[in-house]
């Protein structure tokens, strides 16, 4: 692009624009690495050099809300260092705090980097979901709704242990209605289904037509209506017009609770006519769907209970109920953050594994701590033991442990993760020994319990936030640490007090020199994908310009979502304790960036009166020394008070006024390539400068 080859023609500008964000503060000189941003600590043993606000500020209000701090905020914490504490409840009142901490949660919950394939185990034989209208939605859903829970709950000054106890989860109707069908969709451990629909109402047929016209729902789903069981599908003329022998109207389906969840998202299940002829599933269209959209995006806690003697349990096929519904009656045990289908979709087991793996991760969300050999633990039994693994010294020592602690998953859920049938595992109760602490668990309640109570919970939980703030651990024994960890624990595990204390401390803020700091140096990571996308729409007024929520391949064919899905990510990997965490600033991660930045500058320099979008900003090449007083200020987070600020405006200016000069150039495409050298400055690319 014209943009692109602009900034290389003036790359000399460009770098000088790096070497003076750098030293403008003495927080980029020796006690940083190298620019851009440098994901490698500095030598341990160079001497010590503080942050001042400037730096530090910045760099805190970003990872909160991900907006640029004010001159004024600035100010307050170079007179009085202590403000930094009442900033930080200021920003964390904001909704980007909320919108930052949700994703937070996914990944730190464990609850992403899953596909709709991902849900196919609980929905076996069959997918979760085939209709691309509708399936990305429930996927989404099924991520977003155990943070969202998080959220909700600690907004409501709830302790963040109960996230290994609650049984109350926020959800969509799509969400209701998926808890209620795989509730009845009973998968056991060798793979037979048995659909407790189907054997309630053997003899009952699901009717699909489109010649007749729409059918009320409300009729549709009465027993005492003529129309029961009876769906408007406007598909059924076009579905099977390839398919010789499938083409029908209606589309007469046996009972079965897959077909009738099929058919709420918009889908024809695959059925065998009287011919003889197999008609495959048909995904269905975008106006198929029973489900509407705003049935996943209708967010309420609900509360998830075994049903009572004789109850039966909720009708998953009933969404007007279903939508007004704050109560779940299931049988399959729903109890914390580990017994989500997008945890189990995440961590499927096997007839191998045996819920291991499922129980493993659990651990390491709810403690920070993995088995690895290490746990001097010794149970009082060992109860699911692998008689495979008993001779072996060097399996013996993990299996001691994780064995019978995963009893208590393998006693409840089948490997398919519904409610488990045989006797042989059904009748072991769980012995939970891990890290110390040894507890028989006769329940998942049980279960969340030892785990809200263990001794990690507090450290585990501090340390996965020196990782999302300082893109490396805190040094365990680092005495400041230990205070936030004791304090976290003697304010009831008080998620806000945590994240307040441990980012206005030294340790995430390097004002003074910590253990932290002696042993690793400061590092100075790039952005990753979702601290960069954050910060382009809070500062910008973008709703997701890197479409990170999008749910269709429609909204994800702009270029900037299909770069950003390259761009490094905080995730996490089986069996790890530690984030993985990609801090280089690669020329992978310069290209990418560059050309987000190119992509960003169209939407935001003269933009057209009828192409603007409401509440996104936008500049005017007529007016080149305002645009770059906020560029310089919003998006490379410097303010008026910060002495980088004045050379790296003079910078931008020679930029655009060099850029202007070229032969062919307009004012539009110099103030667009002024915006991408001013993006690719490693304030704005990195976090810690």
């Amino acid at each position: 692009m014209l943009e692109r080859r602009l900034c290389r023609k003036i790359a000399p500008l460009a770098l000088s624009l790096g070497a003076t964000v750098l030293a403008g503060a003495t927080a980029c000189s020796s006690s940083h690495s190298a620019p851009p941003a440098a994901a490698a600590p500095v030598d341990a043993g160079a001497p010590f050099q503080a942050d001042p606000p400037t730096v530090y500020v910045a760099k805190v209000k970003n990872l909160l809300v991900g907006l640029a701090p004010s001159d004024d905020e600035i100010v307050a914490v170079e007179r009085d260092p202590a403000q930094l504490g009442s900033l930080i409840d200021q920003w964390m009142a904001l909704p980007e705090y909320s919108q930052k901490m949700m994703r937070f949660f996914e990944l730190a919950f464990q609850q992403t980097q899953v596909s709709a394939v991902d849900f196919a185990d609980q929905a076996y034989p069959k997918q979760i979901a085939i209709n691309s209208t509708t399936t990305p939605s429930l996927v989404l859903n099924a991520q977003q709704s155990f943070a969202r829970t998080m959220i909700e709950l600690l907004s409501q000054n709830k302790p963040l242990t109960l996230g290994m106890t609650t049984q109350q989860v926020m959800m969509t109707t799509a969400m209701k209605e998926l808890y209620a069908f795989l509730d009845v969709w009973e998968v056991d451990d060798n793979g037979k289904v048995t659909d407790y629909f189907h054997n309630a109402n053997p003899k009952l047929q699901i009717t699909i037509e489109a010649s007749q016209g729409p059918i009320p729902l409300s009729q549709s789903l009465d027993p005492t209506s003529a129309s029961y069981m009876q769906f408007y599908d406007p598909d059924v003329t076009t579905a099977y017009t390839t398919v010789p022998g499938c083409e029908a109207d209606p589309v007469v389906l046996p009972s079965s609770s897959a077909s009738l969840h099929y058919l709420l998202y918009g889908s024809i299940d695959g059925r065998k006519t009287a011919a003889g002829v197999q008609c495959p599933p048909y995904s269905g269209s975008a106006q198929a769907p029973i489900l509407q959209p705003s049935d996943f995006s209708d967010w309420t806690m609900v509360t998830i209970r075994p049903p009572a003697a004789g109850e039966a349990t909720t009708a998953f096929y009933d969404v007007p109920s279903l939508r007004q519904a704050t109560e779940l009656v299931l049988e399959i045990p729903r109890v914390g953050f580990f017994s989500t289908p997008a945890f189990f979709a995440n961590w499927q087991t096997n007839t191998s594994n045996t819920m291991r793996v499922t129980m493993h991760q659990a651990l390491i969300v709810s403690t920070g701590s993995s088995i690895d050999g290490t746990d001097l633990t010794t149970p009082p039994g060992t109860p699911g033991l692998d008689t495979a693994h008993v001779t072996q010294a060097a399996c013996f020592g993990c299996h001691k442990i994780l064995d019978p602690t995963r009893s208590i998953f393998s006693a409840t859920w089948s490997w398919n993760y519904h409610t488990q049938i045989d006797p042989t595992w059904t009748s072991q109760d769980g012995v939970f020994a891990f890290r110390g602490v040894i507890q028989p668990v006769k329940s998942l309640t049980d279960l969340g319990n030892v785990l809200a109570t263990h001794p990690l919970v507090a450290s585990g939980w501090a340390q996965r936030l020196c990782y999302y703030a300082n893109s490396s651990p805190c040094d365990a024994t680092d005495p400041a640490f230990v205070k936030i960890v004791s304090d976290f624990q003697s304010s009831g595990f008080a998620w806000n007090a945590l994240v307040k204390e441990l980012l206005s401390s030294p340790i995430v803020t390097n004002a003074s020199e910590t253990q932290t700091a002696q042993a690793n140096g400061e590092v100075v990571a790039v952005s990753r994908r979702d601290h960069l996308c954050a910060a382009f729409d809070a500062r910008f007024g973008f709703a997701d310009v890197c479409a990170l929520q999008a749910t269709t391949a429609k909204a994800l064919d702009a270029t900037i979502p299909q770069i950003v899905s390259g761009l490094p990510s905080d995730a996490y990997g089986r069996g790890s304790v530690v984030p993985v965490l990609p801090n280089q600033p690669t020329l992978f991660f310069r290209a990418a960036t560059e050309n987000i930045c190119e992509g960003i500058a169209a939407q935001v320099i003269d933009v057209p009166a009828a192409k603007q979008v409401t509440g996104v900003l936008g500049w005017s090449s007529a007016q080149p020394d305002e645009a770059i007083g906020d560029f310089v200020s919003l998006l490379m987070g410097l303010t008026p008070s910060d002495p980088r600020a004045v050379p790296a405006a003079a910078l931008l200016k020679s930029h655009f006024t060099s850029a202007l000069a070229q032969p062919g150039i307009t004012a539009t495409q110099a103030l667009e390539s002024t915006f991408v050298t001013a993006c690719l400055a490693p304030s704005a690319v990195g976090i810690g400068m």
